[in-house]
C-alpha cells in the first residue's frame, strides 16, 4: 500500500531547508498517513502558485519572523489549512490571518512550540501560580536564535499572566527593564539567554517567603517537536477559523507516540 492512498494528507513545507525544515521533512517522510508534496525555502515569493500545483491540503510554515509576510497571507488564499511554527508571531498578524482564516474558510493554527513537555509545563504551572503567584521566566537558546523572548516563553508569560488576574493579583511592580536583557510580558518578567552549546531551555522560577519553587524544560533535539508538529497537521483540518496553542488540536487522550 502507498502513501497515494485517499485518505493520505498532502502537506506542503514552507521553510525546509532550516533545521527545523530538514527534521520535519524526515518525520513526514516517515509517517504512513502523509506525504509531502511540495518544499518551499522562506525566499520563495510566489507560494500561491507552488501550493496550485501540488494541491496541499496542509501548509506548514517553520520559516523565521522576518519572513512571514506576506506568505502567510497568500498561503491562507490558497484555502488550505495552515500550521504556523514560526516563533515571535506578532499580535497584529494573528489578527491579519483570523480575518483571513474566516474569509476563505479554512483554518490557521499558530504553534510556538511543538514539545508535549513545554504545554505540560504551562498546564501544570497554571496550578503552581495558585500558590506562587510571584513568577519569573529565563529562558535560554542556541545563538542563532533570532527572536528574544522565545515565542514559547511569551507564550507561556501570557497564560500565567491572564491566570494570575483572574485569580485577583498583581504584575510584580520592582521589576524594571534598565536595558539589560528582559523585560515583562503580561506582568511577568522574562530573562532571555543566548549561548552556544544549547538548543531550548525555559525555567519557571516561582517563589514565596521561605521557599521557592522552580520548574524547567530542556529540548536537547530537534526531534522532540515532531511529535506535536504531526499532530497539529493531522487535526488542524478539524478547526475552524484561527487557533493558537498546541491544545486546540490536543486529544482527550495525550499522545504517546508521533
Amino acid at each position: 500500500m502507498t502513501k497515494e492512498k485517499k485518505d493520505v494528507l498532502r502537506v506542503a513545507l514552507r521553510g525546509s531547508r532550516g533545521r527545523m525544515g530538514r527534521t520535519a521533512i524526515q518525520a513526514i517522510h516517515e509517517a504512513d498517513d502523509l506525504v509531502l508534496v511540495a518544499e518551499m525555502g522562506s525566499e520563495v515569493l510566489d507560494v500561491e502558485k507552488v501550493m496550485r500545483r501540488a494541491q496541499a491540503d496542509v501548509v506548514v510554515d517553520l520559516t523565521v519572523p522576518k519572513a512571514l509576510e506576506p506568505g502567510i497571507r497568500d498561503l491562507i488564499r490558497t484555502g488550505a489549512d495552515v500550521v504556523i511554527g514560526t516563533s515571535g508571531v506578532e499580535s497584529g498578524h494573528i489578527e491579519e490571518w483570523e480575518e483571513l482564516a474566516r474569509e476563505y474558510g479554512n483554518s490557521v493554527l499558530v504553534v510556538p512550540n511543538f514539545c508535549l513537555g513545554v504545554l505540560l509545563m504551562q498546564q501544570l504551572a497554571e496550578i503552581a501560580i495558585e500558590v506562587f503567584p510571584d513568577l519569573e521566566i529565563v529562558e535560554i537558546h542556541h545563538e542563532n536564535k533570532v527572536d528574544s523572548p522565545s515565542g514559547t516563553a511569551s507564550a507561556t508569560a501570557e497564560r500565567l499572566g491572564r491566570r494570575r488576574e483572574e485569580m485577583g493579583g498583581k504584575p510584580l511592580a520592582s521589576f524594571i527593564d534598565d536595558g539589560f536583557r528582559g523585560g515583562q510580558v503580561c506582568g511577568v518578567p522574562i530573562h532571555s539567554l543566548r549561548l552556544p552549546g544549547m538548543l531550548a531551555r525555559q525555567e519557571l522560577h516561582f517563589g514565596r517567603p521561605g521557599e521557592q519553587f522552580v520548574m524547567s524544560h530542556e529540548t536537547k533535539d530537534r526531534e522532540a517537536f515532531m511529535p506535536g508538529l504531526l499532530l497539529a497537521i493531522r487535526r488542524v483540518g478539524s478547526l475552524k477559523g484561527l487557533h493558537s496553542g498546541l491544545e486546540a488540536v490536543l486529544p482527550a487522550a495525550w499522545p504517546r507516540e508521533a
